[in-house]
């Protein structure tokens, strides 16, 4: 399996007009060398301002026919406009990157987005939008770079809620579980790449920002005290697990301690740091822990409809 570097590699970052894929396109520019780093988004405009913020340049470059890659020891960055959840769009981003004689080494899918609320108060509209976003643009991309880039480190993200989905996430938490298993799936057929997945939790981004906008109170109850850690050095923990050569990656002890409850006999291909530890606090926690967590969260939860109750 190839191990994770910042120099000489061929990067294509899905959703990386802002948030943690913008921060990993600046990481590898700014930090690496030798690197073409291509961030891939639906917005246009968002991709133009990401990347000049990255480079300090007033204009930005498109991945186009007539791209050619530095060989001074410098790094790129270009951006590429598509649409991750449609396959033909994708598709001629394989085609593109083809033409340009850009095989990707690293592909981090990154693009996903949530939008907390009541199940029956979302939209039609939010429920499609996030399964195309955090789900579609998923699969799609992975599709082409395990028939195309055979090669590639492919590294997923998914979210802590993955593994306690809870109130308020029902637009979100069961595509990230999906993630998690195609992830299981995906390193049972593709033994010779390696296969990462990140289960961040809180981390400060424009979406942190939006999320808690339509948060219900009673998801914020129940996630309690949870600040959200700056971006760069969530990135930053990324990073030095995938150097470790861990690819089952929390950003949190929270995280890594959901991840401990997770872990049952039948857990498959688990890289992550402390998993023996991991697999016997699992046990323990199941038995003792989890059941009277439960049980509060259940209090919580109906205490919440009975104020609503009163309320209506």
């Amino acid at each position: 399996m190839p191990k994770f570097s910042l120099n000489n590699q061929v990067i294509v970052i899905a959703g990386g007009s802002q948030g943690l894929g913008k921060e990993f396109a600046r990481k590898f520019f700014q930090e690496g060398s030798n690197n073409t780093v291509v961030v891939v988004s639906r917005s246009r405009t968002k991709l133009q301002k990401a990347v000049c913020d990255i480079t300090g340049e007033k204009e930005s470059l498109e991945l186009t026919n007539g791209f050619r890659t530095t060989t001074n020891g410098a790094s790129s960055l270009v951006y590429a406009v598509c649409d991750l959840a449609e396959y033909e769009q994708v598709e001629k981003l394989q085609e593109l990157l083809e033409s340009c004689s850009l095989v990707p080494t690293i592909v981090k899918l990154c693009a996903g987005g949530s939008t907390p609320g009541l199940f029956k108060d979302l939209k039609g509209h939010d429920l499609e939008l996030g399964v195309k976003v955090n789900y579609m643009t998923c699969v799609n991309l992975a599709h082409v770079a395990v028939r195309h880039w055979p090669c590639a480190h492919l590294v997923f993200f998914s979210s802590e809620v993955a593994f306690f989905p809870f109130i308020g996430y029902s637009q979100y938490a069961p595509l990230k579980q999906s993630i998690k298993a195609l992830v299981a799936i995906l390193r049972q057929e593709c033994p010779q790449q390696r296969i990462s997945c990140v289960y961040p939790g809180n981390f400060d981004s424009e979406g942190y920002v939006l999320e808690n906008q339509t948060k219900p109170s009673i998801t914020k109850e129940i996630e309690g005290a949870s600040d959200a850690i700056p971006c760069e050095e969530c990135s930053n923990r990324i990073v030095r697990f995938l150097k470790w050569g861990y690819d089952d990656i929390t950003t949190d002890f929270i995280g890594w301690f959901l991840m401990c409850t997770d872990m049952g006999l039948n857990k498959q291909n688990n890289v992550s740091i402390g998993w023996p530890l991991q697999w016997v606090l699992g046990v323990i926690c199941n038995l003792i822990v989890v059941p009277i967590y439960m049980l509060i969260c259940k209090f919580q939860i109906r205490s919440w409809h009975k104020a609503l109750e009163k309320q209506a």
